[in-house]
């Protein structure tokens, strides 16, 4: 009985640091449509003060897009003449570091999204540019949208390595900070909604 006692007492600290690092990891767990709010001391410039929507995090690994950087270039710049995007008034944004040349579209739609798109926030969806482009209902069906070139890209592990590390803090995505927050503006307005850390 005082052996079995002193085994267990042994054992409770184990198990409690256990528990304290299970909750911590299920507290900060990513997944697709929340913000990635880059840390302070994240000195990258290609990160630093940013803030990224997810938009894929499984098995695969995770990818997102930097929504508080517009490009240097104007999106009629990467865009056939004529395009319906450019009417539109979109904007292109600096998705990612990750195959700069590719185009992709998040887009709020009236009734049903183009095909394919994949739903990142409820009702926002995600697409490539051509595909939006041809879509036959793009006059009436988009609301908004906004355009990235490149993305974001971690392999599987490593965005968790990076946010138990404390490079990224993970926030709810809304909306209106897809489509309307820029630069340093939208970082600092998240940092101070951040719970401190323990």
């Amino acid at each position: 009985m005082i052996s079995s006692w002193r085994r267990f007492c042994l054992f409770l600290p184990l198990l409690l640091i256990c528990l304290a690092w299970t909750q911590t990891a299920q507290a900060f767990a990513p997944d697709k449509g929340v913000f990635l709010v880059a840390a302070e001391r994240l000195v990258d410039p290609r990160f630093h003060q940013g803030v990224i929507l997810l938009i894929q995090h499984d098995a695969q690994g995770s990818a997102g897009l930097v929504v508080n950087r517009t490009s240097r270039l104007a999106l009629s710049q990467v865009l056939p003449e004529g395009s319906k995007l450019v009417g539109q008034g979109a904007r292109l944004s600096y998705g990612g570091p990750v195959e700069p040349q590719t185009l992709l579209a998040l887009v709020k739609v009236r009734n049903d999204p183009p095909e394919p798109a994949d739903e990142v926030l409820g009702g926002l969806y995600l697409t490539g540019v051509g595909v939006l482009e041809e879509w036959s209902d793009f006059a009436e069906g988009v609301l908004v949208s906004r355009i990235f070139a490149g993305y974001t890209g971690w392999a599987p592990g490593q965005l968790e390595l990076e946010i138990r590390r404390g490079d990224w803090r993970v926030l709810p995505a809304d909306e209106q900070s897809v489509f309307t927050g820029d630069g340093v503006l939208l970082w600092e307005h998240l940092h101070k909604m951040l719970p401190e850390q323990p």
